[in-house]
């Protein structure tokens, strides 16, 4: 968390307000986030001006006038916009000072966000170059592709799902509901996968995906977009954090995957 549809929502947010703007100065209070040296990292970013944001899988892509500045959210990375005025949290990390006296905070509770500036010259390279395809940009994903990756796999479906390097987007919520909406077993191995189960599975990705983007991403616990912006998809949830099964009716499962609290039915989904 955030995931594809909540990244898309901050980029989104973000666009509103900060293409045309020029980077003055950059406060680090907490140098882990970056993945560049820090001295580095501020002569790349200083005096750049943001010319477009873009998403691809679960990283927001500030494209600069020369270059970009890739940023990961993890677990709880939050961006906020202000104009004029001043924010003071001591989970703020990162600060981003514009010419026209706006600025941007970047709040980690936990500190697993990443920043990375990353040259146009090898913008095709690490990291994004590890990523699978993304599940809403790529239109035309080459499913014997991702059927070779996942069906020689002893792994479990569930686990295969949240593999970015296979497809980029999905996370622990999604997985759930579209493996419900599939009606495959999350506990199902990457070998037992047909293509026709691969097939139901980037259907429903891409619709889940899809309308939960229209909803600004779900909000179960911390997620916002910046500027406050909650998601509303939660209420669309059909397994994840739930009971009962809204087909059958039966309890439903609730077992760990890969570290992950995973809900599904063992009566629909086989």
């Amino acid at each position: 968390m955030p995931e594809l549809p909540e990244v898309e929502t901050v980029k989104e947010v973000l666009k509103q307000h900060l293409v045309h703007k020029t980077i003055e100065s950059i406060d680090v209070f907490y140098p882990g986030i970056l993945e560049d040296p820090m001295d580095e990292f501020l002569k790349n970013i200083l005096n750049k001006t943001i010319i477009d944001i873009k998403r691809y899988g679960k990283y927001l892509i500030f494209e600069l006038n020369k270059g970009y500045l890739l940023s990961h959210l993890r677990m709880e990375g939050k961006y906020y916009y202000l104009e004029n005025s001043f924010m003071e949290d001591k989970h703020i990390h990162v600060v981003f000072h514009f010419k026209d006296n706006s600025t941007l905070y970047y709040k980690d509770v936990r500190k697993f966000g990443r920043m990375k500036y990353i040259d146009k010259n090898i913008y095709d390279e690490l990291p994004l170059s590890k990523l699978g395809p993304d599940l809403i940009l790529n239109e035309n994903i080459d499913l014997d592709d991702i059927y070779h990756k996942i069906h020689r796999s002893n792994k479990a479906i569930k686990q295969l799902l949240l593999d970015q390097e296979i497809l980029a987007g999905l996370g622990n919520i999604y997985v759930d509901e579209v493996l419900f909406s599939a009606r495959i077993n999350p506990k199902k191995k990457g070998y037992r996968i047909t293509k026709k189960n691969l097939k139901d599975i980037l259907i429903e990705s891409r619709r889940i995906l899809t309308l939960a983007i229209s909803h600004k991403g779900t909000t179960i616990k911390s997620y916002t977009s910046s500027l406050g912006v909650e998601g509303e998809y939660q209420a669309f949830l059909q397994v994840h954090t739930k009971n009962i099964c809204p087909n059958c009716k039966m309890t439903l499962n609730r077992v760990k995957i890969d570290r992950r609290m995973t809900y599904y039915c063992k009566n629909c989904q086989r």
